[in-house]
């Protein structure tokens, strides 16, 4: 992770990167909104589609 559980991110912001095992590629995670990241995964494996943060939006 790019950043992790307590940081203050903003929309489009790389928070993680995937490293397919098979061939070295990185993939980049970002931010779909701003906010502070409250939980994030950090693992061996992940499938397409698995959430691998939570962000909490700030209310107006």
């Amino acid at each position: 992770p790019d950043a992790v559980t307590g940081d203050d991110v903003t929309e489009g912001q790389t928070i993680g990167r995937i490293i397919d095992p098979v061939d070295g590629t990185e993939h980049k995670v970002t931010a779909v909104s701003s906010g502070t990241i409250i939980y994030h995964m950090n693992g061996l494996t992940v499938r397409p589609g698995t959430h691998l943060a939570a962000i909490a939006i700030p209310h107006d």
